[in-house]
This record gives structure tokens, sequence and C-alpha cells, in this order.
């Protein structure tokens, strides 16, 4: 199974497990019961019922103890609508001006990295990995058990919102990548068009919201599948300005050449 796919099917057997703990919950069906059904221990039950991963023969046999048609369940997932998680107003901004405090943050999370192998990767000490932690947990992004087993508090896709100053950082980059790309064009680089375009209020808002449709549509193409793979990065920017009244136009003087200062 490739990285992203089994991402892909990590995110689909936990939205399984939560939706059999609803219907378990609902139908008062006890942990006990489901154990006492397949013969395994209480323990076992709750391990598997609140664990990251479960393999599929397993997610097969939770079903057939509760009494819950997997293709039904299944088939909600499929279904399902991607809800992102966006950071918090606090979050975004430490993670904006310590982003090496975010990196560590998505090895955690997207990475499945322990802090033990963070650690060992990055060759940093033992107390930086505690100061990481904390301030993790700080942020409500984590929670710390006695033995320091590391939760995560938020579920996957997670990114940035509207106005995150590391949204705004990576716009302000990424235009000064496309200005630069539009003075010194190459042949190898992409083609970028500039379209002055009259439109109404309603038919920009709607052409936004086909845009916005469209890029979110790939975006959770990259989500889903290719966040560990080998693919080449893009950044996309779409962005829009009122035009306002045009400068006059550069007075014809007399000039001596056309070489730059």
């Amino acid at each position: 199974m490739l990285p992203g796919e089994a991402m892909e099917y990590r995110n689909k057997t936990r939205v399984c497990l939560n939706l059999i703990k609803e219907y378990v919950k609902k139908n008062a069906i006890g942990y006990q019961q489901l154990a006492d059904r397949l013969g395994v221990s209480l323990l076992t039950i709750k391990r598997q019922l609140n664990g990251d991963e479960i393999s599929m023969s397993k997610l097969l046999a939770l079903c057939d103890a509760a009494q819950l048609s997997f293709s039904e369940i299944w088939q909600q997932v499929e279904q399902r609508k991607v809800e992102h998680t966006v950071f918090s107003e606090k979050q975004d901004h430490a993670f904006y001006h310590f982003p090496h405090l975010l990196s560590y943050f998505l090895e955690l999370c997207y990475y499945k990295q322990s802090p033990e192998q963070i650690q060992k990767r990055w060759k940093i000490s033992s107390a930086s990995t505690h100061i990481y932690l904390r301030e993790l947990e700080k942020l409500a992004l984590i929670r710390l058990s006695e033995k320091s087993k590391t939760t995560l508090l938020v579920s996957e896709p997670i990114g940035f919102g509207n106005g995150s100053l590391n949204v705004i950082k990576d716009i302000q980059a990424g235009l000064n990548d496309v200005s630069e790309k539009l003075i010194a064009p190459r042949e190898d680089e992409p083609f970028v068009i500039v379209k002055p375009m009259l439109l109404s209020e309603e038919l920009r808002d709607k052409m936004y919201a086909e845009l916005a449709e469209l890029v979110s549509r790939y975006a959770e193409l990259s989500e889903r599948y290719f966040i560990e793979s080998s693919h080449p990065a893009f950044q996309l920017v779409v962005c829009d300005y009122k035009i306002q009244e045009q400068a006059p136009l550069a007075d014809i003087i007399d000039v001596k050449n056309f070489k730059r200062a």
C-alpha cells in the first residue's frame, strides 16, 4: 500500500470506528457485550475502538459483533464531505513566529513520528523535545500523559484558515515568485495569464465560488493521497483586485539613452 493510500485507509477506518462507537452508544450495547461476542478481553475492545489503526478483518468483526452493516457505514464514509480542521488564531501566531514549532507538529501529525524518532532524526536534546511537546500542549494540539505519551487533539486534514499570518506569508512569497517569473520569463517556467475582466459583484462571487470548489477538489486529492509522496510541490496563487482609475501616462521627455542606472 502506498503512503498516500495508507493515510487514506487510516482516515476512513478512523471514521468507521467513530460511527461504530456512536451506534453502540445509541443502542445501549456495552463494550463488555462486544468483547464477549468476539471472545476477547474488554481492554482489547477499548483499544480497537479508540485506536488510530485497525485491520479490515478486525473492523468487519467489530461490525458483526455490533450487528451493524459494514457496507452501510463504509458507504457513509465514502460519501462524507471532507471537513478541514483550521488552526486557531493563537496556534497560527505561534507557528508564524516559530516555524520550527510547526515543523515539529507536522512530524507528529502528518508523518506519525514519535518524539523519540524526531529527537533522533533532528539530533535535538531530550530537554528540547520536552519543550516542544509542552508548547504544543499549551496550544491544545496534543495531550501528554504521565508517561509523556502524545495524543493528538485535532483531526486531519488540518490547515490554516482565512486571514492566517502563515497564509499571508505564503501568498506574499508566491506573488513575489510569480512577479519574478513575469519579469524574467523562461521557457521552462509555467505560463501565467493575467486577465482584466469587467464583472458585476454577483458574477465575481459566482466565479470565485466555482474556483474555490475546483481548487478544493484538487487540494483534497493532494491531502488524501500525496502528502507523503515524492511528487513535486506546487504553490497555487489566485488573487484579484479592483482596478482603480489608471494613472496618467508618463510625459514624453528628451532622453540621451535608455541605459539603466
